[in-house]
This record gives structure tokens, sequence and C-alpha cells, in this order.
């Protein structure tokens, strides 16, 4: 029995939220770590990247597999 090839929107839909979980856990874990070493400051603009990219990347993997999936390719 052949294996399936898995469809490369369902790929590149895995890859975007594989990345953006990645980020997303070694964010949580990096600002618990500098907050256990005391008090820091990062700039809103650099927080807000950190919250918003990880979302994003799961977010359009979300899409790509819809998109692709709907279009059955």
């Amino acid at each position: 029995m052949a294996a399936q090839q898995m469809k490369p929107y369902v790929k590149l839909a895995s890859t975007l939220a594989s990345v953006g979980l990645g980020i997303f856990f070694i964010e949580r874990f990096g600002l618990s770590e500098l907050q256990k070493n005391g008090s820091i400051h990062l700039d809103g603009t650099l927080l807000s990247i950190m919250v918003i990219a990880p979302v994003l990347l799961v977010l359009a993997g979300a899409v790509v597999f819809m998109v692709g999936k709907m279009r059955r390719l």
C-alpha cells in the first residue's frame, strides 16, 4: 500500500500553525524567565509584535487550510 502524499496546502497550513504555536510557547517561556529575574520593561511595540505574530501565523494557517479545502487542490 503506497503512502498518501500530503497536499501542498495542508503542508503550508500545518507549517504556519506549527511555527505560530512554537513562537507563542517560546515567547511565554521567555517572558516568564524575564519575570523571575526581576523587573524589565519591554517596549509596547515589541510586546505587541510578540503577541500578534503567533496569532496571525495560526490564523493564516487556518485560512490557507480552509481555502485549499474549498478549492479542492
